[in-house]
């Protein structure tokens, strides 16, 4: 007996499971499920229990419970990226002037372990520095400035 084919329907995900299940701010919580996924990723493999987690995150607990089961009401993007920090990871935000493809601006979150975008990022901060450090005496004598505040050009009259 040969077996009827059935057509199941699908449909092809966005990408974002939160935007597919048409849930309000479904970048935000993509993003912030991502960062959940690091911190709870962290205290695995620190090989840490609640109590010792909550103690070097500084929250009580029961929070730390909730974030383990994935449960994001009540944390910002922030709070979780200060999470992050306390458990010696550190977060990137990257400003780009490409526009986005399409919708409203989304902060995606990629695990960088080599460190590379951290390394790229600091480097061009301290290239940055270091030019404005060069700018800054140059203009402070073409219009006069000192170091502790601005001072006229024009001088009075004796």
């Amino acid at each position: 007996m040969k077996r009827a084919k059935r057509h199941v329907p699908y449909v092809v995900s966005s990408g974002n499971v939160f935007r597919d299940l048409r849930l309000p701010n479904s970048d935000e919580e993509l993003t912030k499920s991502s960062l959940l996924w690091e911190i709870s990723e962290a205290i695995r493999a620190r090989g840490l229990k609640q109590v010792e987690a909550a103690e070097i995150l500084g929250i009580p607990q029961p929070q730390v419970s909730v974030l383990l089961r994935g449960r994001t009401a009540g944390f910002s993007v922030q709070r979780l990226s200060v999470l992050l920090g306390r458990l010696g990871k550190s977060v990137t935000i990257v400003v780009s002037d490409e526009a986005p493809a399409s919708g409203p601006a989304r902060i995606p979150v990629v695990r960088d372990s080599a460190g590379l975008v951290a390394r790229l990022t600091r480097d061009l901060v301290t290239m940055h520095a270091a030019q404005s450090a060069d700018y800054a005496p140059a203009r402070a004598r073409v219009s006069g400035e000192t170091t502790k505040g601005r001072r006229s050009i024009t001088r009075k009259k004796k």
